[in-house]
Formats: structure tokens, sequence, C-alpha cells
């Protein structure tokens, strides 16, 4: 993987509570729509596959859009945001929860309704790229390599009924893996599995860069620039992190 090229991970658009969001889903829609302006500007976005096979361009920084979890409020305020800029992004879906809603993070207040099928397809109309988020969101790290392997599957049956195409890309349920998992998505046929904040691992260990609602302008920025990941996980930042911590554990207990 290039420096050049960073997978962005999304989860949910939408105005949320802090409080209501403990998980850091959400991004306030006018935040993803300065974001979106600033990849119009200082970036070139490319499509998933561009970014697997390293075929971004010279010029700016590439980066390809991807969101967690196929929730309705991509299709209804992300998607129009896209369009604007003539984005193009892709939304990896759990398919037993199509039509539903998130069940597996804390009780929230917040919008966490799914697209049903016929959103799926409206999403699809939309420029949204519908892929692979297993079906039931299970831990692909700590599940059994034949209860993962028939995750995958069924989700990989259910979506491609829906989308009438053949999926091609996975996106690890909670970002966890395994080389057994690994092992999964390449015996399923598929062209490349992703993680979330971890140094990539190779086409089946592929890294993603989480945007939250924390990230300010200038985190944003280095965010898709390329050079994020290096930095977050080089020696430096891991010894400051190392030296902080026990401060920061400190600190917490006393408050």
């Amino acid at each position: 993987m290039t420096a050049r090229t960073t997978v962005l991970a999304y989860h949910a658009v939408g105005d949320c509570p802090r409080d209501a969001d403990r998980h850091n889903l959400f991004i306030p829609i006018q935040t993803f729509s300065k974001q979106m302006d600033f990849l119009a500007r200082r970036r070139q976005v490319i499509d998933l596959d561009r970014a697997v096979n390293e075929e971004a361009g010279s010029g700016p920084p590439a980066v390809a859009i991807t969101f967690d979890d196929g929730y309705r409020n991509v299709l209804n305020l992300a998607a129009p945001i896209l369009k604007r800029y003539g984005f193009s992004a892709t939304v990896f879906v759990p398919t037993a929860y199509i039509g539903g809603r998130n069940n597996w993070i804390d009780e929230t207040t917040c919008d966490v309704d799914m697209m049903s099928e016929d959103e799926l397809r409206a999403g699809k109309r939309a420029g949204l790229r519908m892929e692979s988020h297993g079906h039931a969101h299970i831990d692909y790290a700590n599940a059994s390599q034949t209860e993962s392997a028939q995750d995958l599957k069924t989700s990989l049956e259910v979506l491609e009924k829906i989308v009438g195409r053949r999926i091609r890309h996975f996106a690890y349920p909670f970002g966890s893996h395994s080389e057994s998992a690994h092992e999964i998505a390449r015996d399923a046929g598929l062209r490349a599995a992703y993680t979330i904040d971890e140094p990539h691992g190779g086409v089946f260990a592929f890294e993603r860069v989480q945007i939250t609602p924390l990230d300010g302008a200038r985190l944003f920025a280095l965010k898709t620039s390329g050079r994020y990941m290096k930095l977050r996980h080089g020696r430096a930042v891991k010894a400051a992190y190392a030296a902080i911590k026990p401060v920061a554990r400190k600190a917490l207990r006393r408050g």
C-alpha cells in the first residue's frame, strides 16, 4: 500500500448528542459537508478497487470513502453530499440487520436504523456501492472458523441477490480479524478485506483510518494525508503513549 492511498472508515452521519454517541459513530452533517469540501479541494477521491490496486494518479493524496453498518442516514444524509462533489463511496452491510436496527452497541436515542432492501437498491442508484460486513456482525477474531465461514457465505448470498452482482470487498465487524479470518475471506473469492486503525497487513488485512466526531479539521487533514497510520504506529508515538497512559489513568482515578 502506498503512502498516498488512504481508505477512510465512517459509520453514521447526523446530529447526535455527544452523551448519546458513546462509540463516536455520528459525524454531524455540517462537519461531514466540510470534510467532503476539503477532500474536493485538497485530495483525490478514488473508488475502493482503485485504492486496493494502488491506482491513484499523481497529484494530491488519494482517499477512498467507506461506511460501516449500512445506516439509513448514510443514504438520506451522506449520499446527497457525496453526489454534490461527484464522490463514490462503499457501504459495508451486515445482512442480518437489513431493515432493522443496530443492537450490538449500547442503547442509544440516536438514529441507528439500517437500510432496507429497497433502500440498499436506492443507494446503489445514488452512487453507493454495497459490500459485505458479514451477516450477524460477529467477531471474526474469536468466532470459530466454521461459524465465520458460514457467516460470510450467508452475507455474500443475501447481498448478491439484492444488488445483482458479485460482492468483492468485506470489512471485518469491529475491525476484528485473525489469520484464519484472512483465509476465509480469501477462500470466498473476495478481492480484499478491511480492518480499522491497524497497520496494513496485506490485501486481507487492509488498513482503514476511522473518522470520528472528535476529529478536528487539522486531524482530518492528517488522517487523509497518507502519513497518519505510519505516524500513529511509529516508535515515537508508541513511546509517548506508553509514558502518558499511567499519568492519564491516575488522573481518571482522581477524577
